[in-house]
């Protein structure tokens, strides 16, 4: 395991570098929350919920604690009104991602099939039956990238977490879970998560079911709010976004030029439309290059070592095998930074490195 105490020249995330630039506005964004004595559920929270909704261009916006729980409550909604007496309605998870989409489902009773990927990762189609009421995609964008179009005639949940900035009103299925965890591209301070969606039953069962059933109390809920702090710095980094974006993808592109020839593959390549929410590539030297550039003080991470299927969690569920295409992904896959504060000379280092590890190997096998 990475030892999380080491200090890296160059870190894999850059918030105390975006602190850096933003401090100001964020401070002066705390004193008037602060001030103001409304701490959750005032017009910050308002306020960043319509740019949501603008942006995304969907009919109903709600932030929640985290992602996490944002996938909690469309599972819960869609399962109650897709369960019937016979069958329990059953959702097909990608293997390859974060063990939050598997717990969101199996807290609420789904019948879950975790299904193999392709060698980017994404989900592979459903070769059984896409009429089925009862029979459900979760959508993860992996790495930020976009999922092709929805399957028709299908009920479908997205896992927005990497890719929503990218998603609109079409791509947003029956619901939208979305994370401003503060690893991701628009972050939040603390937790921070929302739903998207064009279901008014859906929004309304959120509204209520986040605030402890409130009005009516016809169900149990939850305490599930975002703070008015965390809210009010949203709003500051949303005005940098857009440009935050652009030069993620500048990175991206310099990238993959650097290493069009070089003998691994890029995951982000084959997609038209990604979000640069990970730079991920995969070789099955993963573990050599992984500590010779830690070894150079760059920062690497492994998203994700297991997969969904290796997880005890998930030992009575359907699932690929170890020779499995999304297995042996994983065995690979190794996340560089790409965050918009890197210089363009730590970009042009980490690129350097990574050419460096794989001609030494050639030099030393042709020895």
């Amino acid at each position: 395991m990475p030892d999380t105490m080491t200090t890296f020249a160059i870190p894999h995330f850059g918030l105390a570098r975006q602190y850096k630039r933003l401090g100001n506005e964020l401070l002066h964004a705390t004193h008037e929350v602060l001030s103001s004595g409304c701490l959750v559920g005032g017009t910050f929270a308002l306020d960043f919920e319509k740019w949501l909704k603008n942006r995304i261009g969907c009919e109903y916006v709600t932030t929640v604690h985290s992602g996490t729980q944002a996938l909690e409550f469309i599972a819960e909604y869609s399962f109650d009104v897709g369960d019937t007496e016979d069958e329990i309605p059953t959702i097909r998870i990608p293997n390859l991602t974060y063990p939050a989409t598997l717990n969101a489902f199996l807290k609420t009773g789904w019948e879950v099939e975790i299904v193999d990927t392709d060698a980017n990762g994404i989900l592979t189609e459903d070769p059984d039956n896409d009429h089925q009421f009862n029979r459900y995609d979760c959508l993860v964008g992996l790495y930020g990238a976009v999922p092709d179009d929805l399957p028709l005639f299908k009920p479908t949940i997205v896992d927005g977490a990497q890719h929503w900035l990218l998603a609109d009103q079409d791509e947003i299925g029956e619901g939208m879970a979305i994370s401003f965890d503060p690893t991701k591209n628009l972050n939040a301070s603390g937790n921070g998560g929302a739903i998207a969606t064009d279901s008014k039953e859906l929004y309304d069962f959120v509204i209520a079911h986040k605030n402890n059933g409130k009005p009516d109390h016809f169900s149990p809920g939850t305490n599930s709010r975002m703070s008015e702090l965390d809210c009010a710095h949203l709003l500051v980094r949303s005005k940098y976004i857009d440009e935050w974006q652009t030069r993620r993808k500048q990175i991206r592109q310099y990238y993959l030029k650097q290493f069009e020839y070089m003998p691994f593959k890029c995951l982000s390549r084959p997609f038209l439309y990604h979000t640069d929410q990970k730079f991920v590539i995969y070789t099955d030297q993963r573990d050599d290059l992984y500590r010779y550039l830690r070894s150079m003080s760059i920062e690497v991470r492994i998203h994700y070592p297991y997969t969904l299927g290796e997880l005890p969690i998930a030992a009575h569920l359907e699932r690929p095998t170890l020779l499995s295409t999304s297995v042996m992904l994983s065995r690979g896959v190794l996340s560089l930074p790409i965050y918009p504060e890197l210089t363009d000379g730590e970009v042009e280092y980490i690129a350097a490195e990574v050419k460096n590890f794989f001609e030494e190997k050639t030099t030393l096998t042709h020895k």
